[in-house]
């Protein structure tokens, strides 16, 4: 058994190193199970195809400001059997959360609320959700909504995303970035 406070010899030093590794673990295996169960990175890892990877990468990476009040373009993402299309939509913000309808445009420019193709929420996934954060609007992304018809739809607010990469800088070859240094 291992004394946590106290140790006589190394048997005691080793056993207490043991358990920091086995909690160092546990806590990195707790933490990669939250960021892989969140929507975008767990439809990322089942191979969707289309524009929302693209969309959903961008907003990850770099970011967003919070979305004003007011009405706003949006990108909708309706993906579908692994497969996603991407279509221009506006819809009004209050609060930082957006208000129905959302509004999709059509060919001839004219909008269409989204209720034509996204007749009704999924009744089992719409009762797992908290009405009050339900709308809201982080990251300059709405969350990933689930309709009756196995539809997912999610919202991209593309005025309010950060202009800079936000992601990090990859160091080039070693033989490249040293060679001078010989």
């Amino acid at each position: 058994m291992c004394r946590l406070f106290e140790f006589d010899d190394l048997r005691d030093y080793n056993c207490r190193l043991f358990m920091k590794i086995k909690l160092s673990i546990l806590f990195f295996l707790g933490i990669m199970t939250q960021a892989f169960s969140q929507e975008g990175f767990s439809i990322h890892l089942r191979g969707v195809e289309g524009c929302y990877i693209d969309y959903y990468t961008a907003f990850a990476n770099k970011g967003a400001s919070d979305v004003t009040d007011g009405e706003h373009e949006v990108v909708i993402s309706v993906l579908y059997q692994n497969m996603s299309e991407c279509y221009i939509g506006k819809v009004t913000v209050k609060d930082g959360k957006f208000v129905a309808p959302v509004m999709i445009q059509k060919d001839d420019m004219s909008y269409a609320t989204l209720a034509t193709i996204f007749k009704d929420f999924n009744q089992e996934w719409y009762a797992k959700q908290d009405p009050n954060t339900l709308y809201e609007i982080n990251g300059g992304m709405s969350k990933m909504f689930l309709s009756q018809q196995g539809y997912q739809v999610q919202m991209f607010f593309p005025g309010f995303i950060n202009k800079n990469s936000g992601v990090n800088r990859k160091a080039p070859p070693a033989n490249e970035l040293l060679k001078d240094n010989n």
